[in-house]
């Protein structure tokens, strides 16, 4: 049977377990939130890289197909005005046959302008320059510089996340190359098919995604925070189920053990009363294991389930009240 001191040892090991259990629970929800939060804290980025990769193949896109047509012809407005840079190719102005004066615009005009628009619609910051520019607007500041430099060594792409003008942006940058329809304009300048004439920078503001960041991080922790009190209350309430089944068995142990212990003195009793007892020839009194004479039906009564009724045999009764005995 077990003592207090065991009871105490068994819950202690209990209470252990379920606080190593919790612990271990924790552990493994807040190594799940850290791998979330790192792979949100990629994807943002990511998805700012994927739109600023977008915005440079269509520029290059749109780029191309103008350089195969040799440049497009616009009309002259405040906004378009004819290129100083292009004064050296034929036929830069023409007027049609309608009287309507055009001038050509061609790539690199087409696309300043077109970056333009995309900046006071959407935001996104594009800029095409390179380190021999043709006018001050195609200058590449420090950081394309740097870009620059590192596309004549051999790099690709050049990223990062910067500040501008207090607002968190994703800088991109790719090379282009000299194609055959650039040589029109950029021959002059010493360009050969196939050399990097410059890159294109497109920058992305980051504040909508660090918002959706922020949103699916709080979604993350609200859900992870519901599983991680659900996986306690589970333990706990497991643990305190095994500490009752525990009990339980404990008390029914000690059940047991009362009833094993009753019936293992009521053989000790019998074995007694079968035994050979010491009775005083006299006074008929019976000594116990302890010394002490005790009348038989004392004696009896102690050491079994049987009880005593006085009554008189017939002859006692004739030997005691023989005028009674004789009516």
């Amino acid at each position: 049977m077990d003592t207090p001191r065991d009871r105490y040892k068994k819950s202690k090991y209990l209470r252990r377990y379920m606080w190593f259990f919790a612990c271990l629970w924790t552990g493994v929800v807040a190594a799940s939130v850290l791998v979330n939060l790192v792979s949100i804290r990629k994807e943002f980025p990511a998805l700012a890289r994927l739109e600023a990769l977008a915005s440079f193949n269509k520029d290059l896109v749109y780029r191309r197909w103008a350089a195969n047509h040799g440049g497009v012809y616009v009309p002259m407005t405040k906004n378009t005005p004819p290129n100083p840079y292009l004064s050296h190719v034929p036929e830069r102005d023409i007027t049609t046959t309608s009287g309507r004066s055009l001038t050509l615009v061609n790539p690199a005009y087409m696309t300043r302008q077109v970056h333009e628009l995309g900046r006071e619609q959407y935001g996104l910051r594009g800029h095409i320059t390179s380190l021999k520019p043709t006018r001050p607007e195609t200058a590449p500041d420090p950081w394309e510089i740097e870009a620059l430099k590192t596309f004549e060594k051999g790099k690709t792409e050049v990223t990062d996340m910067p500040m501008i003008e207090g607002r968190p942006y994703l800088r991109f940058m790719r090379p282009f190359f000299t194609e055959k329809g650039c040589l029109k304009c950029h021959a002059r300048q010493g360009y050969k098919e196939g050399d990097i004439r410059g890159g294109i920078s497109v920058s992305v503001l980051m504040e909508p995604y660090q918002a959706a960041a922020r949103s699916q991080t709080i979604s993350l922790a609200t859900g992870h925070g519901f599983v991680w009190l659900m996986g306690l209350v589970a333990i706990f309430l497991g643990m305190n189920r095994i500490g009752l089944r525990i009990r339980e068995k404990e008390q029914a142990q000690a059940e047991r053990d009362r009833y094993l212990d009753e019936l293992q003195k009521s053989l000790e009793t019998v074995k007694r009363l079968r035994g050979l007892l010491p009775i005083c020839a006299n006074c008929k009194k019976i000594r116990d294991d302890k010394g002490y004479w005790n009348q038989v039906e004392t004696y009896v009564r102690d050491h079994s389930e049987a009880d005593f009724t006085h009554s008189i045999c017939p002859e006692c009764e004739e030997k005691l009240y023989p005028d009674i005995s004789k009516t």
